[in-house]
């Protein structure tokens, strides 16, 4: 009797999924060095130890990050290829892009991991102390300013976008590959301000005038909102893992597991308070539901503005 026992016992693992069974590569659609990147590659190494395979990351940055997400979107739906990113490939830029090679529902939400918070940062020579001056500034020089930020399109970009139209200031934006291009400019003083994230200019000789939430951060507790100086408060970057549609349930499901086991990991939040980051984990029907919701106020929101398609 042994040998159907071992056979059932063989079908029961079948059956329960082991998933994963080999490495899973993961996709970064931006820059390798800056702080999603580095975000990334923190949870890619909590799901290596959650799961006891390894999760190997590659950067496919460019196209406003649709490029990552179209190896996404057509690799094979076997849990083996997944991609940890911001929202904004998915629920930006379709709405800035003239052709996106990939439509919202080829790619599925598996979970959010933390929340990116932009705020509006000086170089230490400019003369503006608070938000305030800046925007006095801006309104007695109208399209004088030039500002900076990751890309049209990107979190910071429509975010800070929102604040110029809410506080009537016409400024030039000028987009950066990426912030390790942009910050030496700020510092410089080649740009008047930065819309940038937290985790990539806190403690690099710049200075937060203002961060775009409803609740003050961590690392400048000093610093208002934009709640509290009136303006709008802008979104973060909605970090989280995805797969291309057609991956088993049973996979997703082993996915979603881990990484909410990651998440919760001392090491993930070791390395998310070093980087300013706030850990803020969401499973999969939650996490699509906020994803839908965002890609509509951000349809919304681009018509506001009035930018036009590229």
């Amino acid at each position: 009797m042994l040998l159907p026992v071992l056979g059932l016992l063989s079908l029961d693992v079948l059956a329960q999924g082991a998933y994963p069974a080999r490495p899973v590569t993961v996709i970064v659609p931006f820059q390798a060095g800056q702080g999603v990147d580095v975000m990334a590659r923190a949870l890619a190494a909590e799901l290596s130890k959650v799961t006891g395979q390894p999760f190997p990351v590659i950067n496919r940055e460019g196209a406003a990050a649709t490029i990552g997400f179209a190896a996404l979107a057509n690799a094979a739906p076997d849990g083996y290829t997944v991609a940890i990113s911001p929202n904004t490939p998915l629920t930006v830029a379709p709405h800035l892009l003239k052709s996106v090679p990939y439509t919202y529902d080829a790619i599925v939400p598996v979970c959010q991991s933390f929340e990116n918070v932009m705020a509006i940062f000086v170089g230490p020579s400019a003369p503006y102390k608070t938000m305030a001056e800046l925007v006095a500034a801006g309104q007695a020089q109208p399209g004088k300013f030039n500002w900076g930020t990751t890309g049209v399109g990107s979190v910071p970009h429509l975010s800070a976008s929102a604040l110029l139209q809410a506080a009537k200031v016409s400024a030039t934006h000028i987009p950066f590959r990426g912030e390790p291009q942009l910050l030496p400019q700020l510092i410089a003083g080649e740009v008047a301000f930065a819309a940038a994230s937290i985790s990539g200019m806190a403690g690099r000789g710049v200075r937060a005038l203002a961060v775009f939430s409803d609740q003050r951060h961590s690392a400048f507790p000093d610093v208002p909102t934009m709640v509290e100086l009136g303006y709008p408060a802008g979104v973060p970057g909605l970090n989280g893992v995805y797969a291309p549609r057609g991956t088993p349930e049973p996979v997703l499901a082993a996915l979603e597991k881990a990484c909410a086991d990651a998440t919760a990991s001392e090491g993930f939040r070791a390395s998310a308070a070093k980087l300013h980051q706030r850990v803020s984990f969401m499973g999969r029907r939650d996490f699509d539901r906020r994803l839908r919701a965002d890609n509509e106020e951000k349809a919304q929101l681009v018509r506001a503005l009035n930018l036009k398609a590229e």
